[in-house]
């Protein structure tokens, strides 16, 4: 059985910040595709790398997708 999810990377926003942000200081979630949610299977478990929250932060402040669970806050 599948279930939608909020993406956590994006928070359900279906955008993230550009980071370059020439053209547009957005643009589409790389993880949701900006649909603001995933599906998931309905017994995945969170992600234990990344709490849940679908990113991690590196040594140098930015965030990144969790390689974990890709983004999607759940794994299976």
């Amino acid at each position: 059985m599948i279930m939608e999810k909020r993406c956590p990377y994006c928070k359900g926003q279906g955008t993230v910040p550009d980071p370059n942000g020439v053209l547009s200081p957005k643009m589409p979630c790389p993880v949701c595709q900006g649909r603001g949610h995933n599906l998931v299977p309905r017994d995945a478990e969170h992600c234990g790398f990344c709490r849940a929250n679908g990113k991690i932060e590196t040594y140098d402040g930015q965030s990144k997708v969790c390689p974990d669970c890709g983004g999607m806050g759940y794994r299976w």
